[in-house]
C-alpha cells in the first residue's frame, strides 16, 4: 500500500462536535493530569508571545477525560454538554500541558496505517463500511476530522484491486472515504 498526502489539509484536522455551531479546524491537543485524572483538550491556534511564552487557544468546555488506556469514557460524548457555552480562551504553556501538534499525530497514524491496513473504507466517519475493500492500494490523504468518541479519521481517494476472491481479474477500485487512523 502507498500512501499519499494531497495537501497539508489533514494537518489541521476538521473538530466534530456536537457543541459547535460549525465545525472548526483544530491544530492539535493538550493533553494534562488534573485530580489524578487524564484529560485532553482541542487546539484551534497557538502563539507565540514576545518573551517566547506559547499560548493555546482553547474551548475549556470541550474538555475530554481520557481512561488509563487513552480511550474515552462512555459518558464522554454525553449530550448534556451539548448546550453548554462555547467561550475560547487563551491558556499559557506550562510543565503540566503537554501539546501534541495534529501534524505530527497524523504523520505517525498514516505510518502505522501502512502496515495495519485493514481494506476497509467508511462512507462518513464511524459509519458505513463501503462495499469493497482493496488491499493493494493507493491513499491518497485528502483531508482529516476529530470526533470526541471515534478519535481521528483522514479522508481518503483510494485506488486499488479488490480482495474479492469471486473475481478472478481484481477489477480497479477508486473510493472516496474515510478511514480511522487513530484515537
Amino acid at each position: 500500500m502507498k500512501i499519499q498526502l494531497a495537501s497539508t489539509l489533514p494537518f489541521s484536522p476538521v473538530q466534530l462536535d456536537a457543541r459547535h455551531s460549525e465545525p472548526q479546524r483544530t491544530v492539535g491537543q493538550l493533553h494534562f493530569v488534573e485530580d489524578g485524572r487524564e484529560y485532553r483538550l482541542p487546539v484551534y491556534q497557538f502563539r507565540h508571545s514576545d518573551n517566547d511564552v506559547i499560548h493555546y487557544q482553547v474551548a475549556p468546555s470541550e474538555r475530554l477525560e481520557l481512561n488509563a488506556d487513552h480511550t474515552l469514557p462512555a459518558t464522554a460524548a454525553n449530550d448534556s454538554e451539548a448546550g453548554a457555552q462555547r467561550e475560547l480562551v487563551w491558556v499559557e504553556h506550562n510543565d503540566t500541558l503537554n501539546y501534541k501538534p495534529y501534524a505530527f499525530l497524523i504523520m505517525n497514524a498514516m505510518t502505522k496505517l501502512v502496515g495495519e491496513w485493514d481494506g476497509v473504507v467508511y462512507r462518513t466517519p464511524s459509519g458505513e463500511r463501503m462495499r469493497e475493500s482493496a488491499f493493494q492500494a493507493t491513499l491518497q490523504v485528502v483531508d482529516a476530522c476529530v470526533c470526541p468518541k471515534a478519535g481521528l479519521w483522514v479522508m481518503v481517494n483510494l485506488t486499488g484491486e479488490t480482495a474479492s476472491v469471486q473475481s478472478m481479474n481484481n477489477p480497479a477500485v477508486r473510493q472516496m472515504g474515510w478511514v480511522p487512523v487513530a484515537c
